[in-house]
């Protein structure tokens, strides 16, 4: 492809590429936070225990990254819009059987397994159609672009929930409307998305290459530690403001939300400064802020702390250091030559995402064993900052810019 006509490719049908795949991450991230306001009303309506409600949320978990490696394998042979496609698709429908035909709490797990196995491969085709078609001074920023819809969905599944719940008296209603919105969606990928630009890479699709490497190794057990976090707090911080700060249930969703204000911020400020500065400088100076807002959540009393260290959490969180750690990973990917760039994105997800299968249970047993949230919230804020010992490892691959 030709400079002039790659530049149009940015300027033009690259920017409604990157459009769309943010509105599917807003789709995705919003029917994967209509549970945590949800929970404690599903939890009494299945008489559920700390560890059963934990474990709704970790068996979404545990097929979304069981498809993460299938997902990225499958996009480099048959095509990343093509897998996407047919993947988001079996999500919509998910979503659509909880609200319908989830009746009791064995077939709420079924249903919720089938809708992230549909959504376990939109990682590696979102970020791989980005990587391949953006140059690496620009990765950063236009992951941002990308991961801004985690953000907005975020927001949107926590505000959405409980208003719906309201209205209807049904914690089934937001699975039905989110169902209906994420099938036209992925008609829509269908209609509007091109394919991916075609990537050379030597050999077969690198995954020994992935696994032997000094630099992605130590990366993505870093971004399992920081997402860790992430689960915790997405699952369980509506139900530790209603249950351990007093605040009502209608208002704890909403609250739980501000953590995504903040991220539209940092994740564009962090992305761009890597950019020109270089990923792991940016990554070793955010992160640590990100475990002391852990810490503050879990140690101040008052609903205004807590609001404060969700909102900073938000600032220097996994949301908004998702396309710094995803374009770093990008660079070594396609710098190497020797690894398939959906295989290595399902690679890199599948540690970081693995931690939402640990995260969700471990915190609610945690909770039944303690009964209080604070100390699992103490654990999570460990294990982040073991993330930014890890980060020290692995090596730059782009030449930083004078700011």
């Amino acid at each position: 492809m030709s400079q002039v006509n790659f530049r149009r490719r940015v300027g033009g049908s690259l920017g409604l590429l990157i459009g769309s795949l943010a509105l599917g991450w807003v789709l995705l991230y919003a029917n994967r936070s209509l549970l945590p306001p949800l929970l404690p009303v599903i939890g009494d309506s299945f008489q559920l225990s700390g560890t059963q409600r934990g474990a709704i949320a970790s068996t979404y978990f545990v097929l979304y990254v069981a498809m993460q490696i299938p997902a990225g394998l499958f996009g480099d042979r048959l095509g990343l819009k093509r897998v996407l496609v047919a993947m988001y698709l079996v999500a919509g429908l998910g979503m659509l059987a909880i609200g319908v035909f989830a009746w009791n709490y064995a077939l709420l797990l079924v249903f919720m397994g089938i809708h992230g196995l549909g959504a376990g491969a939109y990682y590696s085709g979102s970020y791989g159609l980005t990587m391949t078609n953006v140059p690496p001074e620009k990765r950063g920023a236009s992951a941002a672009l990308v991961s801004v819809g985690m953000a907005v969905g975020l927001a949107m599944g926590l505000i959405l929930s409980p208003f719906l719940l309201e209205v209807s008296g049904s914690w089934r209603l937001p699975y039905v409307v989110m169902g209906v919105g994420t099938v036209l969606l992925a008609l829509g990928f269908w209609a509007f998305v091109h394919p991916a630009r075609a990537v050379k890479h030597e050999g077969g699709f690198g995954v020994g290459v992935f696994l032997k490497s000094r630099d992605l190794v130590p990366l993505c057990i870093s971004a399992f530690c920081l997402f860790y976090a992430h689960w915790v707090l997405l699952t369980w911080s509506p139900s530790f403001l209603f249950e351990e700060r007093g605040v009502s249930l209608q208002q704890a969703g909403p609250f739980a939300a501000i953590v995504s204000v903040p991220t539209f911020m940092g994740s564009f400020l962090w992305a761009r400064i890597s950019d020109r500065l270089g990923r792991k400088r940016v990554l070793l100076t955010v992160m640590p802020f990100a475990v002391l807002a852990i810490l503050g959540l879990a140690f101040f009393q008052s609903t205004v702390a807590a609001l404060v260290c969700l909102a900073v959490y938000g600032l220097c969180g996994a949301l908004a250091l998702n396309p710094l750690v995803v374009s770093w990973a990008g660079d070594h990917i396609l710098a190497s030559k020797r690894i398939g760039i959906g295989t290595g994105i399902a690679l890199f997800n599948t540690f970081a995402v693995a931690s939402s299968i640990v995260g969700p249970v471990l915190t609610g047993w945690v909770r039944d064993t303690t009964g209080s949230l604070e100390a699992a919230f103490y654990v999570a804020a460990g294990v982040v900052a073991v993330g930014v010992l890890l980060a020290l490892a692995p090596r730059e691959t782009i030449t930083p810019q004078s700011p």
